[in-house]
């Protein structure tokens, strides 16, 4: 965020460099992980901070002084390999692996550990965790974050709800869809109750909004799950195709990561979040399970929703106008008690 970086060094020093890890996932091959290494902007928040204080921790989270070729050790079990950060800061651990992981029936957080190096010596080390599914999970669930986990206001005219949804407010005091804590914590069990199912939330916020989003899912219960948001530097311009963006791009790579896992896909219409699960179910036929779409209030955009979901007669949409719906479905079709 160069505009960001030039501010900041007009008025602050420089801080700590540290790791910030993003989470991950793993299979039984491979471990998929990222992290960024950038300066420690000490950022304090509680729940009653003011709106000029949550202001002020918005404009830090963005303000981020990201370290280039930055050496870090990553430590997997006992795999470790060094990585050098990008441009923008960011490593991305994508490895081979030899070790058992997981040999039992619940999910496994399995502990990843970063180290960075500066003149030969160890500056800063972190621990974090990577999703790895248990043998009794009957299906994964991948699920949208903005107006289908957490309210944002994207569909609010010039997307004023969005400017004082993140910018103005505590994760805390955001609030999440009625009744989708209660419809994820049943999904994350299955139909018996005992299935213990991964989850992945995706979102086009930036990996800036990380640590501000899992504590939003924690303080509201949410299933415990990896968080996979974008880069919005310049250089990432906007893809003209829907097959080249953030999502699609995310979930295909998720639906590869484990074959033979059958998935739920949950997102909303106010996006293009119908189009994209759409074509993941033509490019993975039989992986898909059910795909819950939450309505707007948008009447133009839901004629158009529905005539996209009505050209694709051989896959089934279930379009919701609250959780109450879906659970029906979803009872319906045994994906929970």
């Amino acid at each position: 965020m160069p505009l960001f970086k030039f501010i900041s060094r007009l008025i602050d020093d420089e801080d700590p460099v540290i790791v910030m890890p993003f989470g991950g996932y793993a299979n039984r091959n491979k471990i998929y992980a990222q992290a960024r290494v950038l300066e420690d902007e000490g950022i304090k928040h509680s729940e009653e901070d003011s709106a000029i204080k949550s202001l002020y921790n918005s404009y830090k989270r963005f303000e981020t002084d990201e370290v280039e070729n930055a050496l870090v050790r990553v430590t997997i079990n006992d795999k470790t390999i060094e990585l050098t950060s990008d441009k923008e800061g960011y490593i991305h651990v994508d490895t081979d692996h030899t070790f058992e992981v997981n040999t039992t029936k619940n999910t496994h957080w399995l502990p990843i550990t970063y180290e960075l190096i500066i003149d030969d010596t160890i500056t800063h080390t972190i621990t974090d965790e990577i999703l790895f599914p248990g043998t009794n999970a009957g299906f994964g669930i991948i699920s949208d974050m903005d107006d289908t986990v957490i309210e944002t206001g994207l569909s609010s005219t010039f997307k004023w709800k969005v400017i004082i949804n993140s910018f103005f407010k505590h994760s805390s005091n955001r609030v999440p869809l009625d009744g989708a804590q209660e419809f994820y914590s049943l999904l994350k069990k299955g139909h018996n109750g005992t299935q213990d199912n991964p989850f992945f939330y995706l979102s086009n916020s930036p990996w800036n909004l990380h640590e501000y989003l899992i504590d939003f899912l924690k303080f509201y219960e949410f299933p415990k799950g990896t968080l996979l948001l974008r880069d919005i530097g310049f250089e990432n311009k906007r893809k003209e195709s829907f097959l080249e963006r953030n999502k699609f791009i995310k979930i295909s790579h998720i639906l590869n990561t484990y074959p033979s896992l059958p998935f739920v896909l949950i997102g909303d219409a106010v996006d293009l979040d119908h189009e994209i699960y759409i074509e993941i179910a033509k490019q993975f036929p039989n992986r898909i399970k059910a795909i819950y779409i939450r309505t707007t209030t948008n009447k133009r955009q839901m004629k158009r929703v529905q005539a996209i979901i009505e050209n694709a007669t051989d896959i089934e949409v279930k379009l919701i106008e609250n959780t109450t719906e879906a659970l029906a479905h979803a009872r319906e079709n045994k994906l929970i008690p």
